[in-house]
């Protein structure tokens, strides 16, 4: 909107004034405003403060107008109310009516059934990325992110898994959230940072399409689905080269060291004694943690276990503590988990 096309302090209540009223609220749906731009323009338009009910929300907003936004406790008692119970819409002038102010709350009120219907079109379609955040940030109060989970197509207690990925640096990688769509899930996804923030609306396989590394938040029910987003980014910080995929399901006391700043891991002997490991020593460990067993990892990589108990024999000379011995191996376990954590956490990885 390239400005007001009339100021009521200066018109009359004449047919050409109510004319000019008209074209000015059709000349902002034809721009396709946001519920926020409409407030603010008629309050302009106004020059008083207008206010809007969102009855799916119950959250009211009021506007003045130089632009500063408030929550009021009430609605005033004059408001017009929206069609098909959207909420309603109020105009706050001190003083005597204007006598445009009755076709500005008509036209206002036109114009707001038209916005937030456009905008729930556009989020069941799954256009409206802004809805996938709004549920996943921790400030949003729980009616408002009902209502963006059911625009987005969940029902607010049907159980949600979130997904944090790691975009590369050659810009969005939607391969995962694409291959999820073709396995038949409910997805819906957007940018937030450096992370593609994906909502599941089912229970995901344990073998995920290829694609960046993954962290992969609790099921939860949506209310709660910042919640899994929480989980989904801490996941995120433990997975690496040889581990793209987390779960926090599966990270149990290994959660609690991911909110250690970077110099305290760093500092960490064990962390400091695995960085100086070669990759072939470093990949030995990694394989005799998982298989428990030196014969056992010897198979995993495909070599001969007496050269695998060579390699864990030279890393365990650089540790300075034996792998024999479950103990030994958890001792590893962790602080190649703390490896990867600070390799996130030096690179920027999202929190």
């Amino acid at each position: 909107m390239q400005g007001l096309l009339l100021k009521l302090s200066t018109l009359d209540a004449d047919a050409e004034s109510a004319v000019r009223v008209i074209a000015y609220f059709d000349s902002l749906l034809r721009d396709h405003v946001s519920v926020p731009t409409l407030l603010a323009a008629t309050a302009r338009l106004a020059q008083c403060p207008v206010g809007l009910l969102d009855a799916a929300t119950g959250r009211r907003t009021r506007t003045s107008p130089r632009g500063a936004v408030d929550t009021p406790a009430e609605s005033p008692a004059q408001v017009r109310e929206l069609s098909d119970g959207l909420g309603a819409v109020w105009m706050e002038r001190e003083g005597p009516a204007h006598g445009l102010d009755e076709i500005v709350l008509e036209r206002y009120a036109v114009a707001a059934e038209v916005t937030l219907e456009r905008a729930a079109a556009l989020a069941r379609s799954g256009q409206d990325p802004a809805l996938v955040e709004l549920v996943l940030s921790a400030e949003t109060g729980e009616a408002e992110r009902a209502r963006a989970l059911r625009l987005l197509g969940f029902a607010p207690s049907a159980p949600l898994q979130a997904l944090a990925i790691a975009l590369p640096d050659r810009g969005p990688d939607r391969e995962l959230a694409a291959g999820l769509r073709a396995m038949g899930h409910q997805v819906r996804a957007t940018r937030i940072g450096d992370t593609e923030a994906v909502l599941v609306a089912t229970t995901l396989p344990r073998d995920l399409p290829e694609g960046s590394r993954v962290g992969i938040g609790p099921e939860l029910p949506g209310a709660r689905a910042a919640e899994s987003w929480a989980g989904a980014r801490t996941a995120l910080r433990f997975t690496g080269p040889h581990d793209h995929v987390m779960r926090w399901s599966e990270l149990g006391a290994l959660a609690l060291f991911a909110d250690l700043p970077e110099p305290a891991v760093a500092g960490l002997a064990d962390v400091r004694a695995m960085e100086r490991l070669g990759e072939e020593s470093l990949a030995a460990v990694r394989a005799l943690c998982l298989a428990g067993s030196v014969r056992g990892a010897a198979a995993t990589v495909h070599l001969h276990h007496s050269s695998m108990a060579a390699r864990i024999a030279r890393a365990e000379s650089v540790l300075g503590f034996s792998l024999a011995d479950a103990a030994g191996r958890l001792r590893a376990h962790l602080a190649l988990a703390l490896v990867r954590l600070r390799a996130n956490l030096r690179s920027g990885t999202p929190a």
